[in-house]
Order: structure tokens, then sequence, then C-alpha cells
């Protein structure tokens, strides 16, 4: 399986930097570059061709490695070049022939069904876990602030005033959403599992807010919430969704992780001595520095935590060592995720618990 690489930027060099080839049939056998003075020079070792040279090649894909670029990428290679829209693929095709590469022969029951999911699907983030589509959320404008928002449990959730990723179907706006996917009763990203769920006058730290859904539909009967979020424009928003909850919703416009400064903040500084009974954090693989920093909080309090695990390959373990150390019984989500985002997977090739539950 002969691959024609396309891109030399930082995509690319991230994927080089981590690749470790297998002992198999799958072959680099150069790279292609439309910027010229990047043509007959070496990347990583390989030679960087023009796009008519490099189709020249003996080769069975050629795999995009671009991000914003790619459609245009896509279309030039199909449509100018006339090359079959079967060989162009992009860059998590090659991440899935590598993991059916290191998998092949493994036992294990999970690994095994999705070696045959893949065999009629593209890899995704939770692959034969996904129970639930994404949805189309119908999207409104707020005139006289001038922001979207889609209607959640009969309340407003509002997105930022410059939210791109906006739809047209016949005429109507539409947002898309993974709620329904990511928080289905047996998926692999599901927040709230068990005895680890919100009750009536919870005081509630939700890390990672974005656009503020987790929470929303428990407003009304918890006792409190933090929103902690270092977006400004999802701020913003979160602003206009809990406005008439002023009472009880504290946001906190910066990241969570070990330090206090203009743009971090810790758990126990958040807190600063108040009980909290549930802790969601979803924090781009900041979790193990915030766990680290909030032993206050995890040794005066008997929360329920929900803690991401999947942005790095050593969380989960690294998770459950701070949280059993602090006396909490720890368990995982169901399922197995792919976090295809992660440069490291190209080394890495593994499959991931995405959620560590835990209770005192």
């Amino acid at each position: 399986m002969k691959f024609l690489f396309f891109g030399t930027g930082k995509i690319a060099n991230d994927i080089m930097s981590n690749i470790i080839m297998p002992n198999s049939q799958i072959e680099i056998v150069g790279f292609c570059d439309n910027d010229i003075s990047k043509q007959n020079q070496s990347f990583w070792g390989f030679n960087v061709y023009s796009v008519q040279n490099a189709l020249k090649l003996e080769i069975d894909y050629v795999c995009i490695l671009l991000g914003e670029k790619y459609s245009d990428v896509y279309h030039q290679l199909v449509d100018e070049y006339d090359v079959e829209e079967s060989k162009v693929v992009d860059r998590f095709f090659l991440l899935k022939q590598l993991m059916i590469e290191k998998y092949r022969n493994d036992n294990r029951e999970y690994i095994k069904q999705t070696l045959l999911f893949w065999q009629e699907h593209d890899i995704s983030f939770m692959n034969q876990f996904q129970y639930e589509k994404e949805s189309y959320e119908k999207l409104f404008w707020d005139d006289e602030n001038n922001m979207p928002y889609i209607m959640l449990n009969g309340k407003r959730l509002y997105y930022p005033s410059n939210y791109s990723n906006i739809f047209v179907v016949n005429n109507e706006k539409y947002v898309i959403s993974y709620r329904n996917m990511e928080q289905h009763e047996k998926s692999p990203h599901r927040y709230i599992k068990g005895e680890i769920c919100i009750h009536s006058n919870d005081i509630v730290v939700d890390a990672g807010a974005r656009e503020g859904d987790f929470a929303l539909p428990y407003i009304d009967i918890i006792k409190k919430l933090y929103l902690i979020e270092c977006d400004p424009d999802w701020v913003q928003a979160l602003k206009m969704t809990y406005q008439s909850y002023k009472d009880k919703v504290v946001i906190i416009p910066k990241m969570l992780s070990n330090m206090q400064n203009q743009e971090m903040t810790t758990l126990d500084n958040v807190l600063n001595g108040e009980k909290v009974n549930f802790l969601k954090m979803d924090i781009e693989g900041a979790e193990i520095n915030a766990l680290n920093a909030a032993k206050e909080a995890l040794n005066s309090n008997d929360i329920r935590c929900a803690i991401c695990s999947y942005h790095n390959s050593t969380d989960e373990k690294g998770i459950i060592d701070i949280l059993e150390k602090n006396a909490f019984r720890c368990s995982v989500s169901d399922g197995y995720v792919v976090y295809l985002y992660d440069p490291h997977i190209y080394r890495d090739l593994d499959f991931r618990k995405a959620i560590v539950y835990a209770i005192k």
C-alpha cells in the first residue's frame, strides 16, 4: 500500500514526528506540495515533488495532510489531474490503516469488533460505540443582542455572534449538535452515569463549559453553578444563556489548571473553601494539572466526578492515581474512543477510555 503525502506544513510535520511505520505493506513514496519553493527539496528524508511529477510515481493513495485547504487540494487532484476519487484520502484514513496493521492479530473483543466496523466505515471518535448520529438544531437570532441561539429544554442557549459553523437548509439556519450522540446512555463520552449524577440543591462545577449545554437542563434544581470557560466568545454566550440565573451562576473566564494568573486558575481558588457536589471536567488535556492543584476541594468534599481522560494517552491512569490517593472510588465509561486530533495518536495508535468517574 503505497502512500503519497500531500502537504509539508504543520499537520504533516506533527504526523511525521510521531509516526512509526510498521514492517508491513504500508509505504511512504514521497511528498508533494503546491509551494514551488518546497519542491525538489527533502522533507523528513523524503523527496518533495510537484503534483505533476508526483503523480508519475507508483502510488495507491494520495493522502492529503492539510486542514482548511483540504477541499481545495482534493478538487485540484480530482478535477484537474483526474485522480480517482477513491485514491484521494485524508490523514484519518492513514491512521485507520496504521491501527488495522497494529491490531490485526489482537483477540480482544472490542478490537475485533472495531476492525470489523472499519471494513465498512471510516475511523471516527467513537466508531462502533456511537449510538446516535449528530443532529441539526434550528438557529434563531436575538436582534437586540445580535447573537444567535437555539432552544434547549425551553431555554435559550446562545452561540457567539461570530459563530461560523452554521448550515442553511430550506432557507432555515441550523447548527450541528453532538449532544445526543455524546450523552447517549451507552456513549463512551457520557458525563452522567449511575451514581455519578446531579441532585437537587447540588453545587456544580462545569469546567470546560463551552456553550453550557451540560448544566442548563439542571439549572432550575441546583443550588449553585460554576461555569469555567477560557474562550472569550463562549464566555459572552454563556453570560447571555444564564442571564436570568445571576443569583446562582458564577462564570469564570479562565482556563482551569494548576496555577493562578490572568489566564489560568485553580479549582481551590475558584471555590475558596466552598463545598461542591458535582465536578465535570473537559479541559483539553489539562485535567491532571487541574486535579493536582485541587487538594482542598478533593480532600474536603464528597464530590461526584466526571473527568475526561482521552486527550492524552496517559490521562486515564494519571487521573485515577490522583483520585484514588484522595480516597475516591473510580470507574470508567463504556466503550472506547480514538482521539483523532492528538498528534501523538500516530505514535500511540491507541484506544482510550473517555471518562473517569469517581466518588468518595
